[in-house]
C-alpha cells in the first residue's frame, strides 16, 4: 500500500546529494557502513527538541493504534480531524497514489477553521536542506488531499524558533519522487563523482571512495569540481592519468554547468588542476608561490597559539553549541602547553565554556602580546563570532582574538600543490608524518562521544568517554603545529 513516504528524500540529500547512495541503498545495502549511533543520535535530538514543543501547545490527542498500524492510525487521525482537534499529534496521512505522511503537528485555527502543517526540525538553515522543502511539500499534499484545502506550512527550527515555511511545490515533489524511483530501478549503479568533503560521512564512504581513488578517478583531484567531473565523464575522461594528457588551453575550454549557466574551466582553474595531477603522480610538493607566515613573524619564531574547537551541531538548547575550547601554546626551545575548556551540558555550561576560553585568551594576550591564534579553515573563526553575538565579549578579548587568528588552509591552498586527494587536516597530519594515539577519531566520531558522555550512566563512563574526547582535541592541536611547522620549513 505505502509505495513512497519523505525518508527517500533525506536518503538522496543526506549528507549530501549523490544519486549513486539511492541506488545502493536500494540495490547493495550490505555495501553500508554501521551508523547506527548517529542515525539515533539525531533521533534522540530531534525527539527532545519535539516533545519540548509539544509540553508548549497544552492537550493534544494523538492515532491509538500501534505505531507501525498505518492503516489504523490513518482512520484515527481522519476521526481526529472531523472532530476539529485541536492539536493531532503525529498524524498519519495517506492517499490512493501512495504518498506516505507523518508529520509532527496538525494544529486547528479557530478563526480559520482550518489546520495548519507544523514541523520540528534539528535545522537552523532551512536553506541549505533541500531535502527538508520536499519533505514538507510532500506532507502539504497529503493533508492537502484529506483536506481538500491547502495548509499553511509551519517549522520549529533547531533553536525553538517557529517561521512560516513554503515548501516545495506539487510538481516539483512529484518531479523528485519519479527521479528517486527511476533511479532505484536502474539495472547498473549511476554514475557519481566523488568528493572528500561530499562523501566523508556517507555510509558507502569506503565503497566509493576507495575505489575511486584506486581507479586515480578524475574526482578524487582538488580543484577538479563536480560539473567539471561530469563534463569530462561525458568525453569519457574519468581518469587522471588520462586527463594529465590534455594540455592546460584544452582543459581551460571545457565547458560545464555552473549554477543556471554554462562556464568554462578557465585558465587559472585549469593550471591548478595540472599542477595538481603532476603532485599526485610525482608524489611530491610542489610550490606555486613561496607561503607567508602570519604578519610579522618569522619561520620558527616563538610563541605563537594553536587553536582548534568542537562543536555540536544538534544541540537541542542552543541549535550549535562549542563543547571544546582547545589552545596550545608552542613556544621556545619546543616547549608546549594545552589548555583545553570544557563546557558542560546545558545553557550554563556553554556560556561558562565561552569565558573560561576567554579568561584565558586574555592570561595570554597578557603573557605574550598580540600573537596569532592559529587555526585550520575558517570554522573557528565563525563560531568565536557566533558566540559574541550570544554572550558577548565585554572586555574586547574575542575581539583581539579575532583580529589575531590565522587561517593556515588558505595560505596552503594558494600556494602550494600537496600529493593529497584533500586539503583537510586529516590528510594534511598524514602528509607530514603525524601519527594518532586513537584508532577512532574525527569530527563525527567526536559529536557521537559527547553525546555518549551527556548520555552516560555513571561518573566513571563518563569520565572514560570524556578522555577519549579530549585526547581528540589535544591531537587536533598536535597535528596542527606539526602542519605549521611543515608550512615553515617551506617559507
Amino acid at each position: 500500500m505505502v509505495s513512497f513516504s519523505a525518508t527517500n528524500f533525506y536518503k538522496l540529500y543526506k549528507p549530501s546529494k549523490c544519486e549513486k547512495r539511492v541506488w545502493l541503498i536500494t540495490n547493495r545495502p550490505e555495501l553500508a557502513e554501521d551508523d547506527i549511533e548517529f542515525i539515533e543520535l539525531l533521533k534522540r535530538r530531534g525527539k527532545i527538541l519535539e516533545f519540548r514543543h509539544l509540553a508548549t501547545l497544552g492537550s493534544y490527542q494523538e492515532p491509538r493504534s500501534h505505531n507501525h498500524d498505518y492503516r489504523g492510525r490513518y482512520e484515527e487521525t481522519l476521526e481526529l480531524i472531523e472532530n476539529q482537534t485541536p492539536i493531532i499529534y503525529q498524524p498519519v496521512l495517506l492517499d490512493p497514489d501512495g504518498l506516505f505522511a507523518i508529520p509532527d503537528f496538525l494544529i486547528f485555527e479557530p478563526y480559520t477553521q482550518k489546520y495548519k502543517l507544523r514541523d520540528v526540525k534539528l535545522a537552523i538553515n532551512i536553506k541549505e536542506h533541500p531535502e527538508i522543502a520536499l519533505q514538507l511539500g510532500l506532507y502539504r499534499l497529503a493533508v492537502e488531499k484529506v483536506l481538500g484545502y491547502t495548509p499553511n506550512t509551519e517549522i520549529v527550527l533547531g533553536d525553538s524558533t517557529l517561521i512560516d515555511f513554503e515548501p516545495a511545490s506539487e510538481s516539483e515533489v512529484i518531479s523528485a519522487i519519479e527521479h528517486i524511483i527511476s533511479i532505484k530501478h536502474l539495472k547498473t549503479e549511476p554514475f557519481e563523482p566523488v568528493g572528500w568533503s561530499k562523501c566523508n560521512q556517507c555510509v558507502f564512504f569506503n565503497y566509493c571512495w576507495a575505489a575511486a581513488v584506486c581507479n586515480c578517478d578524475i574526482s578524487t583531484v582538488p580543484y577538479v569540481d563536480q560539473s567539471a567531473c561530469i563534463a569530462l565523464a561525458n568525453m569519457d575522461v574519468t581518469n587522471y592519468d588520462h586527463l594529465h594528457e590534455f594540455s592546460e588551453e584544452l582543459l581551460a575550454d571545457i565547458k560545464r554547468p555552473w549554477g543556471k549557466r554554462v562556464q568554462k574551466i578557465g585558465p587559472t582553474t585549469a593550471k591548478k588542476i595540472k599542477l595538481q595531477i603532476n603532485a599526485l603522480k610525482t608524489n611530491q610538493t610542489i610550490i606555486g608561490q613561496k607561503p607567508e607566515l602570519p604578519t610579522g613573524f618569522s619561520p620558527y619564531q616563538r610563541p605563537v597559539v594553536i587553536f582548534d574547537i568542537e562543536d555540536d551541531p544538534f544541540d537541542p538548547d542552543l541549535g550549535v553549541r562549542v563543547y571544546l575550547w582547545g589552545v596550545l601554546i608552542s613556544g621556545q626551545g619546543g616547549l608546549q602547553q594545552t589548555n583545553l575548556f570544557f563546557a558542560e551540558p546545558g545553557i550554563e555550561g556553554d556560556e561558562k565554556g565561552w569565558f573560561d576560553f576567554l579568561n584565558y585568551a586574555f592570561q595570554v594576550f597578557e603573557n605574550h602580546g598580540e600573537i596569532p591564534f592559529i587555526h585550520y579553515s575558517a570554522h573557528e573563526r565563525t563560531m568565536v563570532n557566533k558566540y559574541i553575538e550570544r554572550y558577548g565579549d565585554p572586555c574586547g578579548i574575542a575581539d583581539r582574538v579575532l583580529n589575531n587568528l590565522w587561517d593556515m588552509y588558505p595560505c596552503i591552498v594558494r600556494n602550494l600543490f600537496l600529493p593529497v586527494h584533500s586539503y583537510g587536516l586529516k590528510h594534511l597530519e598524514k602528509l607530514v608524518g603525524f601519527e594518532r594515539s586513537q584508532a577512532d577519531y574525527g569530527g563525527l566520531w567526536s559529536i557521537i562521544q559527547y553525546d555518549k558522555y551527556v548520555q552516560a550512566p555513571t561518573t566513571d563512563e563518563a569520565e572514560a568517554i570524556l578522555t577519549k574526547i579530549l585526547t581528540y582535541n589535544a591531537e587536533d592541536l598536535a597535528a596542527t603545529l606539526k602542519v605549521y611547522e611543515w608550512l615553515e620549513s617551506i617559507c
